[in-house]
């Protein structure tokens, strides 16, 4: 394949900003699920599994809904589509403040992922493509805004919906994401991108990568990315419910979360940058290694500093996860092929997650305990690092091949 260079420019990291708050808000208020859980159960009367299903539609969504802005991309701009998810976002906020029913609450969070949707992959593919030298700092940066939104708007939400209540704070995530449309103005395409398709990829002819065909790289993609983000969602979605239930008191079990995602953003820029030098698919063994590593633990730990430990650890995993995913694509394919394909990538990841999330609460109402919920996380997480594996092998054994030629 050949190898093509373009000259970065500097609104690319404005760009990279952009994206870090529309991504960081939208994920920040989809994760603040975990905080509004046990206030929507208390009030209402119903059980952890049926509530956290909500969150499992909206991740289903989030994936689905992917896949065609991935495609939309060709037709339509990022700025387009960014407008329609901050103002479905800020919509879908104000509903869920007036929710009286489960239903409502299902349809409402179904909307939040439709919005988040708009946003997420046509963000992380426009951005991609501003850059070539530091393509992975660069989306390693806005994958990263997507934690550091998820570390804040939670904290701030447990603290409102202690003062004022959880239908009050809604109301104000609603008006934060209506404060984000005309942020969208400012939007551009990137310039390496072009009518017919994009620029090519610049991974150059002896890039182990250029050994198989973009259709079977995805599908492995997929596969890889559908098993680690099961035992991603767990700790995401039931960690703080699991230390408010050890005896700590809301707000400073929702620190654990916020530990969770300032380690996740350090570990998407660590990722991105390691990218650059040794490539995503290495990158992403290592961070898969160590959240499959580190999951389960969450059920056994007992104070907070242990919490606070695991947090790190696990944040630093999972939060390399998702950008190697991205870059391995951006290393492979042109900017269309690239937003199509990690439209549907992602869409699996979304799977994961929801998967994740709903299963973990199946398991503590099964159980009455969180043992058997993080336990969960293992096998699927001892999957995916199979699956990379053999990708990695299957590589080496092709490109040592062309080498003898």
């Amino acid at each position: 394949m050949t190898e093509l260079r373009f000259r970065e420019q500097g609104y690319g990291w404005v760009m990279v900003a952009l994206a870090c708050v529309f991504i960081g808000s939208g994920f920040g208020m989809l994760w603040s699920f975990s905080v509004f859980l046990k206030p929507l159960t208390t009030d209402f009367g119903w059980l952890r599994g049926e509530t956290s299903f909500a969150y499992s539609l909206a991740a289903f969504l989030i994936g689905v809904m992917g896949i065609l802005t991935g495609t939309l991309t060709r037709f339509l701009s990022t700025r387009t589509l960014v407008l329609v998810g901050a103002s479905g976002l800020a919509c879908s906020m104000a509903l869920l403040s007036k929710i009286t029913a489960l239903w409502q609450l299902h349809v409402f969070y179904s909307l939040v992922g439709l919005s988040i949707s708009a946003l997420y992959v046509p963000l992380v593919a426009n951005v991609g493509f501003w850059f070539d030298r530091n393509k992975g700092l660069a989306i390693g940066l806005t994958l990263g805004g997507q934690l550091a939104g998820a570390a804040i708007i939670p904290v701030v939400a447990r603290h409102l919906i202690t003062n004022i209540g959880w239908s009050k704070t809604y109301a104000v995530l609603a008006v934060i994401a209506a404060m984000l449309i005309p942020l969208a103005l400012a939007i551009r395409q990137p310039p390496s991108a072009r009518p017919n398709g994009g620029h090519a990829p610049t991974i150059g002819a002896k890039s182990s990568l250029d050994r198989i065909k973009d259709s079977h790289l995805t599908a492995v993609l997929c596969c890889a990315i559908l098993c680690c983000c099961i035992p991603m969602s767990v700790p995401l979605i039931h960690a703080v419910a699991r230390t408010e239930d050890a005896g700590l008191a809301p707000e400073t079990a929702s620190t654990v979360l916020s530990v969770m995602m300032v380690a996740g953003f350090c570990g998407r820029v660590l990722s991105g940058r390691l990218a650059d030098h040794f490539g995503g698919l290495k990158v992403l063994m290592g961070a898969s290694a160590l959240q499959t590593m580190t999951v389960f633990w969450f059920a056994l730990a007992w104070s907070l500093p242990s919490y606070y430990i695991l947090a790190t650890f696990f944040g630093l995993a999972y939060g390399g996860i998702m950008p190697s995913y991205a870059i391995i694509l951006r290393e492979r394919l042109t900017i269309n092929a690239a937003a199509r394909a990690l439209g549907l990538v992602y869409f699996f990841a979304q799977i994961g997650m929801g998967l994740g999330s709903w299963l973990g609460g199946l398991a503590f109402d099964a159980t009455g305990g969180y043992i058997l919920t993080f336990f969960l996380g293992v096998p699927s997480g001892l999957m995916n690092l199979f699956i990379i594996l053999l990708l990695s092998r299957y590589l080496a054994l092709k490109y040592r091949a062309s080498l003898s030629l």
